[in-house]
């Protein structure tokens, strides 16, 4: 089984979630990049008034104009014994 994980370095730390598919994972990227669009536009007025619809697109709009500032990473990862945890009882 494979899971994603989106790490998220921010002013205030570093968050980090686990995802069953890469989707949700640059879903959870968008859903911040959203969240913070309207303050990432006060450093960068290049970017559009909106966040785009396509959840990929308003991720690396926000992470580009946020450069230095905040950044995340979505990596793949194996989980290893799950179809024994699942079987032991």
């Amino acid at each position: 089984m494979d899971v994603h994980v989106f790490v998220f370095e921010h002013r205030h730390g570093r968050d980090v979630s686990a995802y069953a598919s890469e989707e949700l994972a640059v879903a959870e990227g968008a859903r911040v990049a959203r969240e913070w669009w309207s303050e990432a536009r006060e450093q960068d007025a290049s970017l559009p008034e909106q966040p785009p619809v396509a959840d990929a697109e308003a991720m690396e709009l926000y992470f580009a104009a946020q450069e230095g500032r905040e950044f995340y990473e979505i990596v793949g990862c194996d989980v290893e014994g799950i179809g024994a945890a699942a079987g032991a009882s």
